[in-house]
């Protein structure tokens, strides 16, 4: 496996169909911070967002 592939962590930022989403690479789709759904935010909620979920994946 590369070291890229390694670099790579469970969450990324990107664009979605309206606005930023965080994007959430084992479920597919858009994460869950507990019932929401990660999606059709600006990109400042975005950043918020992916920080909580990064944070926590870590622990």
């Amino acid at each position: 496996m590369s070291d890229r592939a390694l670099a790579q962590g469970r969450f990324l930022v990107r664009t979605g169909g309206i606005g930023w989403m965080v994007y959430d690479r084992e479920r597919k789709g858009p994460a869950l911070i507990g019932t929401d759904w990660a999606a059709n935010l600006t990109r400042e909620q975005a950043d918020e967002a992916y920080r909580i979920l990064s944070e926590a994946e870590e622990s």
